[in-house]
């Protein structure tokens, strides 16, 4: 399995908005900056056949229409599975036709199969096997992953018992850690801690940052827990 972090801000960071792809054809979550990454690294977007999305806030399904405009230039072959908490097709067409009007409509109805994620959903991709977790994150429908049992991601989310499920199923687990201290929002570095101390031996690493966060975090150095930046990669 290959990870590349494409993104590992928040919406409030000079970074791009946390997202990530798997080997050359899994991208989770699809914020600002996204799409702009995977070209730089030179991906191939018509090697995407599945969009995986946590939740439907602005910093995680903006470059939608960036991501279809480009898509639409190559012509791609196949249909993507796009999977998305309750409403995001809605959510999607209604982002599009804001920006094109009914432009793209053919296109997405075309190329974009909407796919509806529930807590504890499981469905197998490739040679990987996805399970669906919700997470709580004020009253707002989000969803962490976790992937052949080696890889969990939290999406945004407090400190909660699925978090702590995704941790204890995975090896390595890619967190919120927006803030130095949680909230009911997102994860802090406090509550990261606090999770480690469960298995030091798992490796964290943090994404979803605001500049500050980032910036304190990178002055504490502790075993298996890392900072990343965009564009880093890793193997499981």
């Amino acid at each position: 399995m290959k990870v590349n972090l494409l993104g590992t801000g928040s919406i409030y960071s000079k970074s791009n908005c946390a997202s990530l792809i798997i080997d050359n054809n899994i991208l989770i979550d699809i914020g600002p900056g996204v799409v702009k990454q995977l070209l730089k690294q030179e991906y191939d977007l018509s090697d995407i056949d599945t969009i995986l999305i946590t939740h439907l806030h602005s910093d995680h399904i903006l470059e939608f229409p960036v991501f279809i405009c480009n898509i639409d230039v190559l012509g791609i072959d196949h249909k993507i599975n796009m999977y998305t908490p309750k409403g995001g097709k809605t959510k999607f067409l209604e982002l599009l036709d804001l920006l094109y009007g009914e432009y793209f409509n053919t296109f997405v109805n075309k190329y974009i199969n909407f796919i509806e994620i529930t807590d504890n959903m499981s469905f197998n991709i490739s040679e990987y096997t996805i399970k669906v977790r919700e997470v709580i994150h004020a009253g707002f429908e989000s969803y962490g992953f976790v992937i052949n049992n080696k890889l969990g991601i939290t999406g945004d989310s407090q400190i909660c018992e699925s978090v702590e499920k995704i941790f204890n199923e995975t090896e390595v687990l890619i967190c919120d850690c927006s803030k130095i201290e949680g909230d009911v929002y997102h994860m802090g570095f406090d509550n990261v801690q606090k999770l480690h101390k469960y298995d030091f031996s798992k490796k964290i690493i943090l994404t979803h940052f605001r500049d500050e966060t980032k910036e304190y975090v990178k002055t504490i150095k502790l075993d298996n827990i890392f900072v990343v930046e965009d564009g880093d990669k890793f193997e499981l």
